[in-house]
């Protein structure tokens, strides 16, 4: 055996812990080499520091004082990707109580260590199952840990041990769990596994264990007492070396990524409950927020449609200087000389003057208030009147003054009822008789609670009802495809050479258009706020449930750590966990908003929620930020952990 290149040395180490205030000295000024092929037992009684000696061994931890050297390379020296990249290519852990992870079945829990190499996924699974077979479990690959028998669990762990290659084997008091029968077949595999060419150190308490190996180490309080050798006969089951592996080395980024979101599902997977929970708050609040956005987007498309229903092309004229600033003095300031000479104008379709009041009308035993309004016959071209009964009236029965009137279908449902011919009937308004000439209704819906309406000629209502009265407004429609905004200044210029002041203001239906869009956007705004509140709550859930999931899995952290995982492959495969939480939950929350919207559309057509891509795309896109910002602590906390530390928490 060549002793001149040892494969593990250990110079004058010492390490301490503090318990409490109280300082505990564990291993003082140990020294050790170990070659190349050997078999050594650490023995000694519990707390004599053979553990923390393995350890040292392993990489799983660092000495307070001296130097180890594994493979030539010194651990006093290298960061924890360093000592990671040791961990994954030179030596293998087989511990007393299995450490597997309960979720994956044996050959994922074999294949993890091969995770954080560049071995392809095929290549993992072959060999994977190559060494469960060379061990007997040909027939319980696809079963989970609990499912296994203790015997049957550590030779998973052995497997694992081998699935890169390790040269170093570090067996802690490998068969404290198992039978006499499963210890035996245990120790019959760690021989051969030696007799192929790998090094083992073994700790055990069991004298007949230590027996088997080649040299025997004694430790008592942190010390070395004997180093023995102890040439035994053994009876070689398999001399047959394992394959040989290709790339060992680190994967690459993409890869990496692929396989943290690979370990990220089966994890959620395994932790269904834990896993709904940290998505609820991040559905609820995705599902808000699509659906406050589709809300006000249906309100305003809605809203939109019932503005353009009253013609693109209108304007209306009112006497005063705007709506929050009226003016008495103004009242009067409109005339039917501005009527007559604004209808000159090539780019006026019609026009006319507008006067109201409200009046009861009677009919029979039936009298219901009204909105009357009198105008001029081009007002129902101008607003886009739909006539349901008759027509309108004329331009002579403007000039003559006719008591005819034209009514809404809800004045003549009134009046009426719903089958009965209006065209020609006599109802009392005001006292005064007037003949229906016909039913017509306004384009878009009437506001809630509005009263009926009706119109009749202005001269009408001015000499028969009402006297004198001020022009309230001036209706005008500009030709179809001529500039609105043009023909408003054009107006606007004229009268103001008329009047020889602005004592007046216009209004399109642009405007309004605007207005209501900024409202609605307003509107839409201070909801998805509120909602954006509950994403924000949703985030806080993540991050406290991913937090909790730190802590819970601890040992499940300190089995990677122990099997060739960086800090940042933990860490990366903790924020791709809570992404994917997020984005799950983005994703369920998108779609029962959807769900909700088709119920609503089904429950009712008084408003419609039409969903747009930006605000899912966006909502997608801030889930993931979500588990990116709300994971990252969570996942810093995972990386920083010891794995002998973690290991502990079982």
């Amino acid at each position: 055996m060549v002793k001149d290149n040892p494969v593990i040395a250990l110079e004058n180490v010492s390490r301490c812990f503090w318990a409490g205030e109280e300082k505990v000295t564990v291993l003082t000024n140990v020294s050790l080499t170990i070659q190349r092929g050997e078999m050594v037992a650490i023995v000694g009684a519990s707390g004599s520091g053979k553990s923390t000696l393995m350890n040292l061994i392993g990489c799983l931890d660092r000495p307070d004082e001296g130097k180890v050297v594994i493979k030539s390379r010194s651990m006093q020296q290298a960061d924890p990707d360093e000592l990671a990249q040791l961990r994954s290519q030179n030596i293998g852990f087989i511990f007393q109580r299995y450490h597997l992870i309960p979720y994956l079945s044996a050959t994922e829990n074999v294949e993890v260590p091969a995770l954080y190499t560049a071995l392809s996924a095929d290549e993992r699974r072959q060999r994977a199952e190559y060494l469960l077979s060379r061990l007997g479990l040909q027939s319980r690959m696809l079963h989970k840990p609990a499912q296994l028998s203790g015997g049957q669990q550590q030779r998973v762990s052995i497997a694992r041990a081998l699935m890169n290659g390790a040269e170093i084997i570090l067996a802690d008091e490998p068969t404290g769990a198992l039978d006499r029968t499963s210890g035996q077949e245990l120790m019959g595999i760690l021989r051969s596994l030696n007799e192929a060419g790998h090094t083992i150190i073994l700790v055990t308490h069991d004298p007949d264990i230590a027996a088997q190996a080649q040299r025997i180490l004694h430790i008592s309080d942190g010390e070395i007492v004997s180093d023995e050798r102890n040439p035994v006969a053994r009876d070689c089951i398999n001399r047959q070396a394992l394959p040989s592996l290709g790339n060992r080395g680190h994967s690459a980024l993409g890869a990496g990524i692929r396989e943290a979101i690979r370990m990220a599902w089966r994890a959620i997977l395994g932790h269904r409950i834990r896993a709904f929970l940290s998505m609820l708050g991040i559905i609820i609040g995705i599902a808000s927020v699509v659906t406050s956005v589709a809300a006000g987007e249906g309100a305003r498309q809605s809203i939109l449609a019932e503005i353009s229903q009253l013609g693109t092309s209108t304007i209306e004229i009112r006497p005063g200087s705007g709506w929050d600033t009226p003016r008495p003095d103004y009242e009067r300031s409109l005339k039917l000389s501005d009527v007559d000479d604004l209808a000159t104008l090539p780019y006026v379709d019609s026009l006319s003057p507008v006067v109201s009041k409200f009046t009861r009308t009677i009919r029979g035993a039936k009298s219901v208030m009204v909105s009357l309004s009198g105008v001029s016959h081009g007002y129902f071209r101008v607003q886009g009147f739909r006539f349901i009964q008759g027509n309108g009236f004329t331009q002579a029965d403007v000039d003559e003054s006719e008591p005819v009137v034209i009514i809404d279908p809800e004045l003549a449902k009134t009046l009426f009822g719903v089958e009965e011919e209006v065209k020609g009937k006599i109802i009392q308004i005001g006292g005064v008789p007037f003949r229906v000439l016909g039913v017509a209704e306004r384009k878009g819906h009437q506001f809630s609670g509005s009263l009926p309406s009706a119109w009749m000629p202005y001269t009408a209502l001015l000499s028969r009802m009402s006297g004198d009265m001020p022009i309230e407004a001036i209706a005008l429609r500009v030709v179809e495809g001529y500039p609105l905004q043009k023909a408003q200044t054009a107006i606007e210029a004229r009268l103001d050479r008329l009047h020889g002041q602005r004592d007046f203001f216009t209004v399109t239906n642009d405007q309004m258009t605007r207005a209501m869009q900024k409202a609605s956007a307003s509107m839409r705004l201070l909801i998805t706020a509120i909602a954006g509140i509950s994403l924000l709550v949703g985030g806080v859930g993540v991050m406290n449930i991913m937090l909790v999931s730190v802590t819970e899995r601890t040992h499940e952290i300190g089995i990677r750590l122990s099997v060739g995982a960086r800090p940042g492959d933990i860490m990366l495969q903790f924020l791709i966990e809570a992404m994917t939480i997020c984005v799950l939950g983005g994703a369920a929350g998108i779609a029962c908003s959807l769900l909700g919207g088709l119920i609503f559309a089904w429950l009712t057509d008084e408003l419609s929620l039409i969903f747009t891509w930006s605000p899912i795309v966006l909502a997608c896109g801030f889930s993931a930020l979500i588990g990116l910002g709300f994971g990252f602590f969570p996942a810093r906390n995972a990386a920083r952990l010891q794995p002998t530390e973690a290991l502990a928490r079982e």
